[in-house]
């Protein structure tokens, strides 16, 4: 399934904001086609108002509004099947016309972008081994392990069984093993860098070169995870196998390097050339392939 904006949470100020929004009383409060309800601290008082359109969440705090949740699901009723930018432009169209603000001038704090594609969820976390050093931390829902996920002080990626989430989460049961990868970035991230992406407002999400650039930059990280090899064992030699063992076990390893390091580097190379060799290319293109036809379709929808 093609879609590549999700979540998107931007902020913006609202010109001519009713005075009692400032007054900070505990009321409901009707305004531009919404009743707004208080926003209490920890001790209780009025810090702000909440509305909802449809699944997105609207709040104030003084003059400033922001606007957050699924593009996608406010578009759609779902974020499972396809979302193709032509899609994003009448989604956000509809939306600036529900709103009290200009949508496409508000400031972006957050953008979600990701596609969902066939695939056994399962098979594809248990190869995730690092990004650049950063270990992957299982996602669990009701004690079961659905996802993993990167994360970052900027961003999040992940890898989850949309097919379990969206009945844990919409009670639907969807017949296809669903998987989605998400890059989950804020301002800073994506343009606070070398190279920026320059989103900054809403209006830069619309911007087909910078909608380009966001699915580069969602399937680079992707490709820069370090995985696990898919290895084709049922050909493989006893020895083969024993020399795979020890190479990947941390123990071993290390006491062969220390021990006898003139055989550990005879058979390092005797090991490298096996991976080389047995390493199943096709399989480990397949998850690549499919993310970059999903990308492409929204691109070019």
């Amino acid at each position: 399934m093609a879609t590549l904006y999700d979540t998107v949470i931007s902020r913006g100020f609202v010109n001519s904001l009713p005075k009692v929004f400032l007054a900070g009383e505990l009321k409901y409060i009707d305004w531009a086609g919404f009743e707004w309800c208080p926003i209490l601290s920890g001790k209780n008082n009025v810090k702000g108002y909440s509305t909802k359109l449809e699944n997105l969440k609207l709040s104030l705090y003084g003059s400033e509004m922001y606007i957050e949740n699924s593009l996608q699901k406010f578009y759609m009723g779902n974020n499972y099947e396809d979302f193709t930018f032509a899609q994003v432009l009448t989604a956000l169209d509809k939306l600036n016309s529900k709103l009290p603000i200009d949508i496409y001038k508000t400031q972006l704090v957050r953008a979600d972008v990701g596609v969902v594609i066939n695939h056994d969820t399962e098979q594809e976390y248990n190869r995730w081994l690092d990004y650049k050093g950063k270990l992957p931390i299982p996602m669990i829902k009701r004690n079961i392990i659905y996802g993993s996920e990167i994360r970052q002080t900027n961003n999040k990626f992940k890898v989850y069984n949309k097919t379990f989430e969206v009945k844990q989460t919409a009670n639907v049961k969807l017949q296809e093993k669903l998987m989605r990868v998400e890059l989950q970035g804020n301002y800073r991230y994506y343009n606070q860098r070398a190279n920026p992406i320059g989103i900054y407002t809403v209006q830069d999400l619309i911007n087909p070169i910078k909608y380009q650039l966001l699915a580069n930059e969602f399937l680079n990280f992707y490709d820069t995870i370090k995985k696990k090899p898919n290895l084709n064992f049922s050909k493989w030699t006893t020895k083969d196998i024993r020399l795979y063992s020890y190479m990947t076990n941390p123990d071993t390893a290390k006491a062969m390097k220390e021990h006898h390091k003139e055989t550990y580097k005879k058979e390092r190379s005797q090991y490298l050339k096996l991976l080389s060799k047995c390493q199943d290319t096709t399989q480990e293109k397949i998850v690549t392939n499919k993310l970059k036809e999903k990308v492409i379709f929204s691109i070019n929808n």
